[in-house]
């Protein structure tokens, strides 16, 4: 028996650096340190570990290079609400480009203290990718291969 039953699988969409499309699904830890849910695909990207795995869609497993990621699509990913902590949060539409030319809009939703709270600044948190989101569907954008972000507010 494998090590992957012990994942929780999510489907992906994954946009390579080159615009090479990959599908399949994403492998979670079931538990982290932080909280005893299922990790984001969010954190699974920002950890150090520098490749990830992925179970194509024919079954093979590929292990994918983060750096070499450009974007991640997921469905059924939005930010869950949690109402103590609703009116801390801010939302943002921000459009992104990536160094390829594609671009993408959607809205990010972060809390961060009241005096830096731009949307600069949630971009500028550490880790490697940030979220945007947009209807049923969340992008995981690998800041070293953005372009440039415009805010839409």
């Amino acid at each position: 028996m494998n090590d992957w039953a012990a994942t929780q699988r999510v489907s992906a969409e994954i946009v390579l650096a080159d615009g090479v499309v990959l599908e399949g699904d994403l492998h979670l830890a079931t538990r982290t340190a932080y909280h005893p849910d299922t990790e984001s695909p969010l954190e699974m990207l920002n950890r150090p570990e520098p490749f990830f795995a992925l179970t194509l869609q024919e079954g093979e497993v590929a292990f994918v290079s983060k750096a070499q990621v450009a974007v991640v699509s997921c469905r059924d990913q939005l930010p869950l609400v949690d109402p103590a902590r609703a009116s801390a949060a801010r939302l943002v539409a921000l459009e992104v480009a990536l160094a390829t030319g594609a671009e993408y809009r959607g809205r990010s939703t972060f809390e961060l203290p009241p005096s830096r709270s731009r949307a600069l600044d949630y971009i500028n948190t550490p880790g490697s990718f940030f979220t945007v989101w947009s209807n049923d569907l969340t992008r995981y954008f690998n800041k070293a291969l953005v372009r440039l972000i415009r805010p839409l507010d």
